[in-house]
C-alpha cells in the first residue's frame, strides 16, 4: 500500500536546473573561455557540483577557485530563482497527494535554507510533513542516505513509498534506497539515460494519483 510520497525540489518543483546550467555555462565561458556542455552539467544535477569542478580540474589542468565561483553565482542564482513558477501540473500533483491521505516528504541535495525559502514564497511549504536536505545526512544522492531517512522518519516501509525524481543522480539514489522511482525529466535532464525507474512521464500534470495508488494496492 502506497503511504508516501517523496519528492526532490531543484528541477521538479521549480526550473532551478535550467537557471543553474545557463549560470555555470555563463561563468565557464567568462572565466575559463571554455564551453561546458550539458551532458558534463548532469554530473552535477541533484548532487554536488564539486564532481564536476574535479573533473574539469583534472581534465583540463586548471583550478577551479570555488570561492570565487560562488561569490559570482549565489546572488545571481538567487535572483533568477525569484522569477521562477511552479512547473506545470506541480500544485495539482501536491494537492491530490494530500486529498488521498498520503504523507509527502522532500528530499534534496541542497542545504535547508533553498527549499525553504522558495517552498514558503510559493506557498507550499505546508503541504510537506518532512523536509530532508543534506544537513540531516552524511551522503547526498546518488548516495541513498536521503531517502533512507525520508522513510525512517515517516515509519514506513521501502515498498509503501513512491521517489519522484527529475535526475539521474536522483534516480540512482532512489535505486540504491530500494525505492519505486518516478521520473519526470526536465529540459536539462531529458538528456541523460534513464533505466530500470518505475515510470517514466514527460510532465506531473499527467499524473493520476489514484492511479498511482492502485498500483500498489
Amino acid at each position: 500500500m502506497l503511504k508516501a510520497v517523496i519528492m526532490d525540489f531543484d528541477g521538479l518543483i521549480i526550473d532551478t536546473e535550467v537557471v543553474w546550467f545557463n549560470i555555470f555555462v555563463e561563468w565557464f565561458k567568462k572565466n575559463k573561455d571554455y564551453d561546458l556542455s550539458v551532458e558534463e552539467f548532469l554530473l552535477c544535477v541533484g548532487s554536488s557540483s564539486e564532481d564536476l569542478f574535479i573533473k574539469l580540474e583534472l581534465q583540463n589542468n586548471w583550478l577551479i577557485e570555488r570561492e570565487k565561483f560562488s561569490f559570482d553565482t549565489q546572488t545571481l542564482f538567487v535572483q533568477q530563482c525569484e522569477l521562477l513558477y511552479p512547473k506545470d501540473g506541480v500544485i495539482e500533483f501536491i494537492q491530490s497527494i494530500k486529498n488521498e491521505g498520503l504523507k509527502l516528504s522532500l528530499a534534496t541535495s541542497a542545504s535547508k535554507l533553498k527549499p525553504l525559502t522558495q517552498l514558503k514564497r510559493l506557498n507550499l511549504l505546508h503541504y510537506f510533513d518532512l523536509i530532508v536536505t543534506a544537513e540531516d545526512v552524511e551522503r547526498i544522492k546518488p548516495h541513498p542516505d536521503l531517502f533512507l531517512k525520508s522513510i525512517e522518519k515517516l515509519k514506513i516501509d521501502k515498498t509503501e513509498a513512491l521517489i519522484v525524481e527529475d535526475s539521474l543522480n536522483g534516480l540512482i539514489a532512489g535505486q540504491n534506497a530500494g525505492i519505486d522511482v518516478l521520473v519526470v525529466p526536465n529540459e536539462v535532464t531529458k538528456y541523460s539515460k534513464f533505466e530500470n525507474y518505475f515510470e517514466k512521464i514527460t510532465s506531473l500534470s499527467n499524473v493520476d494519483i489514484k492511479e498511482l495508488i492502485a498500483k500498489y494496492n
